[in-house]
């Protein structure tokens, strides 16, 4: 992925290129000499190798020798270590593992409060889905409803609370289903989504995110993935198959699906940009290279003009 054009100068807030949001990342101050980055949700990256591991899902060799390649280095080239002009706070393993736990206490803390959209207070998050053509209720495991969390926005360079809003949970968890983050969608109580600047966020992550998905329901040897909760929603439900979530395009393309699945149905954007369908035809050629069948599904019909992109909730949608 490339990061926007604001990010080009160390220190100014702009998209993550993993998870999305509008301002949660930044390059450190020193990325010229070190390369590292932050992000509000997915932590620090003490350097470019770093960073390039976490934004691509590669091993460490993998990180090297695609480095050495863009050089123009061989194979065997020995990569210097960048000089550090400070230590990172990844860099300490005991400062690194109490932040897993701090974030891992807070999605609990935050998880523990939701509710099932099947009750008066998951009403809002029950309501949001029916007007994106979802009558099936999510497992309330994986997808609840939280009655009113506060609401933040970076303002002038300090975060501020903007108000407090019923938002969607969707729980994101890691190859091995281990909490990692929760996916908030904020909603205004009659369902649709709040009037804020950024409505879908996701929590400090209290582990990386590569390889990891919201699993809406039971797997066997056949599962579906989609970027979005709400597309995998719409899919499961008519499909009549488990579909899995990733939350973005960038995740997608390193997802990794558990053992046992044979078969992997990719519910794909249909994105103005292609960024949507580069996203799913490198997943599949990662799935085959691992013997894994793969298969591309597209929205039908071209992008509407005046919007950026059609998912399958969009295409599945009921006509009105």
């Amino acid at each position: 992925p490339e990061l926007s054009e604001p990010l080009e100068r160390p220190g100014r807030h702009g998209p993550c290129p993993v998870h999305g949001g509008q301002d949660g990342f930044r390059l450190f101050m020193d990325a010229n000499d070190t390369g590292g980055a932050i992000c509000n949700t997915c932590g620090p990256r003490s350097d470019g190798l770093a960073l390039l591991r976490w934004l691509k899902g590669w091993s460490f060799p993998e990180t090297v020798a695609a480095v050495a390649a863009m050089v123009g280095a061989g194979p065997d080239a020995a990569i210097p270590r960048a000089h550090f002009t400070r230590p990172s706070p990844a860099a300490d393993p005991e400062r690194r593992a109490r932040d897993q736990r701090r974030a891992l206490h807070a999605l609990e803390g935050v998880w523990a409060r939701g509710v099932p959209l099947t009750t008066e207070a998951g009403a809002p998050a029950r309501l949001y889905l029916q007007r994106r053509g979802i009558d099936s209720i999510p497992d309330p495991s994986r997808v609840r409803c939280h009655p009113g969390l506060g609401y933040y926005e970076q303002v002038n360079g300090k975060s501020e609370r903007i108000g407090t809003y019923p938002c969607l949970l969707a729980r994101y968890t890691d190859a091995k289903d281990g909490l990692v983050t929760l996916q908030r969608t904020y909603l205004s109580e009659d369902g649709d989504k709040a009037s804020v600047r950024e409505p879908k966020k996701a929590m400090r992550a209290a582990a990386p995110m590569p390889g990891g998905c919201v699993r809406l329901a039971p797997a066997g040897w056949e599962v579906g993935i989609a970027e979005g909760v709400e597309t995998a929603l719409a899919v499961q439900q008519r499909a009549e198959m488990p579909v899995w979530a990733t939350l973005s395009a960038t995740l997608l393309e390193i997802w990794t699906p558990p053992a046992g699945v044979r078969l992997v149905i990719i519910w794909a954007d249909n994105d103005r940009s292609g960024r949507g369908q580069e996203a799913a035809e490198t997943l599949r050629r990662r799935l085959e290279a691992r013997g894994i069948g793969a298969q591309v599904n597209l929205p039908p019909g071209p992008v509407p003009i005046g919007r950026k992109s059609v998912d399958w909730a969009d295409a599945l949608a009921p006509t009105p």
